[in-house]
């Protein structure tokens, strides 16, 4: 009987998505806030794990069954190289999200299939964003952790003030953040892909992206996320300008 997920990807699954939770708590807590308070720094991990973590592994998860629903073949595959060093950049307050992804497996898929296949996971994420917002309006839950509180109020959008988290502000933030991310048109990042099926497409939804951050998250995401994603276009039209194989 064929499973939808094998024994061996659902180990690999794991393994990623434990990895991307610590190192994620690594970059907010620094690694001498998680020695100087460990237990607090366990309990920082939960809500990495159900905010982070849930929306890594669903954002591969949606490529993998829109994949299947064109007739591919698919599966997630960790990356070992890519994992250490992502747990490597934390301790340097830098998150390098690359524990694996989806291997996607065909004779033949369409510019169009491609398009859709990586627009999946970006969508996935504003579905757990909106779930995030919706959390925070009727069931808000605040927790402090003492090495956040040197981060001030430079992150309140992002669910940090003083110490204080705010944890469905801070999954509606991370799940934007990884969303923009992968709509960087760089190969092998979704975004080259949706960019090389529909420019239109590509471009309206890093809009809808932007103006979601704008208004749920903080107004200055707009420029900084505009003005990067625009010289990250004109550097990917230079060098891929073939578009993804």
């Amino acid at each position: 009987m064929h499973t939808l997920i094998g024994k061996s990807e659902a180990i690999q699954i794991v393994i990623s998505v434990l990895a991307i939770t610590l190192a994620m708590a690594i970059v907010f807590a620094g690694l001498d806030g998680a020695l100087a308070y460990p237990k607090e720094f366990v309990l920082f991990l939960l809500p990495i794990l159900v905010t982070m973590g849930s929306g890594f592994i669903l954002h591969e998860m949606a490529h993998k069954l829109v994949a299947i629903y064109y007739g591919a073949r698919a599966q997630f595959q960790m990356w070992i190289q890519g994992l250490v060093f992502m747990l490597v950049m934390s301790v340097f307050g830098i998150l390098f999200a690359a524990p694996g992804a989806v291997y996607i497996y065909a004779e033949k898929i369409t510019k169009r299939e491609n398009g859709i296949i990586s627009l999946a996971g970006p969508t996935l994420n504003i579905f757990l964003l909106l779930i995030f917002i919706v959390l925070q309006k009727f069931a808000p839950i605040t927790q402090y952790y003492s090495f956040l509180a040197p981060w001030g109020n430079d992150f309140q959008g992002f669910g940090i003030l003083y110490g204080a988290l705010s944890v469905w502000q801070f999954g509606a933030a991370m799940n934007l953040m990884l969303a923009l991310f992968n709509m960087i048109p760089a190969f092998p990042l979704d975004g080259s892909k949706v960019m090389w099926w529909n420019k239109w497409i590509w471009g309206g939804f890093v809009l809808l992206l932007l103006i979601l951050g704008a208004v749920l998250i903080q107004p200055g995401i707009v420029i900084s996320w505009g003005i990067m994603l625009l010289l990250l276009l004109i550097i990917s039209r230079i060098f891929f300008r073939g578009g993804p194989k």
